[in-house]
Parts: structure tokens; C-alpha cells; sequence
């Protein structure tokens, strides 16, 4: 399956309970999945579900390697800053959900 799970781990959870609710025995019928699942596949993936925003980015590791923790947290630094402190358009800015920019800055001790 070609879905993208945009909701990340919530999604995939409410949908197995759905087919836990709406199944019967075990097996799993696909006329039970939201249409929205069950129609990706028949069609292109987006630009932005490919998560390019038509900026060409090309980064290059250092010789001596980089902190990718340090990385992260920089990251997530500047788009607290560029969206003046607003955790939600911190997140859209780094394609994230709220809650894993969320768990990211606690992470980094930013809450």
C-alpha cells in the first residue's frame, strides 16, 4: 500500500480500530479502510505529499560529521523563531505534526 499515513501513528491507530469495530472474524475486508486510503494508490503523489516545496536544498555532510542532534535542535530553534514562537506553524515549517514538535522540544529542553 502507497499511503503516506499523513497522521502518523494516530491515524494508523484510529484505523485499526475501525476495522477491529466494523470487521468480523479475522479477516480484514477492504471495503471497511476510509476511501482515502483505499483510492491512493490510483492516483499521483503530490508535490507536497513528496515533501518538496520546489526549493532545491543540497546539503553536504562535513569530513568530520555533524551532530545530528545538534542539527535537529537548531532546526527546530529557527523555526520557533521564524514562526515567532507558534508551535504550530513550527511544525508546518518542518513538516510535523504539533505533538512530535512537541515531543522533540521537550526532548531538547525547550518546554
Amino acid at each position: 500500500m502507497n499511503y503516506p499515513w499523513p497522521g502518523n501513528i494516530r491515524e494508523l491507530k484510529n484505523i485499526v480500530e475501525r476495522l477491529c469495530i466494523l470487521g468480523s472474524g479475522n479477516v480484514i475486508d477492504l471495503q471497511y479502510l476510509p476511501a482515502e486510503i483505499t483510492d491512493y494508490s490510483h492516483r499521483p503523489i503530490t508535490q507536497e505529499e513528496k515533501g518538496k516545496t520546489g526549493e532545491e536544498v543540497q546539503l553536504a555532510l562535513p569530513k568530520g560529521g555533524i551532530s545530528l542532534e545538534d542539527l535537529e535542535k537548531d532546526f527546530i530553534r529557527q523555526a520557533l523563531q521564524m514562526a515567532n514562537g507558534n508551535q504550530t506553524k513550527a511544525a508546518k515549517l518542518l513538516r510535523l505534526t504539533r505533538d512530535a514538535l512537541r515531543y522533540r522540544m521537550q526532548k531538547f529542553g525547550y518546554l
